[in-house]
């Protein structure tokens, strides 16, 4: 399965950076939603070049360069054109959330999670405050629970009582939370207005 991020084998520094983003854009991302569009502009950027660097043979460059590089610029033009940074997010969103499901279930269903992540990517595009609370909570709530998990792994106990990570437990989990983040962001804003 691929993932935007792949935490699994993450230093505890970064995940612990990892889960402040992650709480901020699950509590907070309405309000950052043009920093959380360039953040996934970035990852997106990054984790494409890298699986397309993974085929090509002679690079030139160092391929974390071209990475950067590729990330940087989708992150800016995510940050600088809205509708390029909503249809990111929510392609991504859309991508991982099916994605997920999907491997739960047992089923290998890339091709249906990126058709699906297109489309969500489309309808995103003629949103506007709702699509971005639901982006911003789900990205920040599956984010923050994956972090979580880790870092439960990283105490020095048994931890065989938690579910296996593929576990469609994992994927309720991830839901809840990031259904708690709507509803405090949704209040925030409602209070706002």
């Amino acid at each position: 399965m691929l993932n935007i991020i792949n935490l699994s084998e993450a230093s505890p520094l970064v995940l612990v950076l990892v889960l402040i983003i992650a709480v901020f854009l699950w509590i907070e991302g309405y309000r950052l939603y043009k920093l959380a569009v360039f953040f996934l502009g970035f990852m997106t950027g990054f984790t494409l070049s890298a699986f397309i660097l993974k085929y090509i043979s002679a690079v030139p460059v160092p391929g974390i360069i071209i990475q950067v590089v590729v990330g940087l610029t989708l992150g800016a033009a995510s940050f600088l054109i809205l509708k390029l940074g909503l249809f990111i997010a929510a392609a991504c969103a859309a991508f991982l959330l099916l994605s997920n499901l999907l491997h739960s279930l047992g089923i290998t269903g890339t091709v249906i999670a990126f058709a699906a992540a297109v489309v969500a990517g489309f309808v995103a595009t003629k949103a506007d405050k709702p699509v971005i609370i639901v982006l911003t909570s789900i990205v920040g709530g599956f984010a923050l629970t994956e972090v979580l998990y880790r870092l439960v792994l990283l105490i020095p106990y048994d931890t065989s009582f938690l579910p296996p990570e593929k576990s469609i437990i994992w994927l309720i989990v991830k839901a809840l939370v990031s259904a708690v983040g709507i509803a405090v962001q949704y209040s925030k804003v409602r209070d706002e207005d």
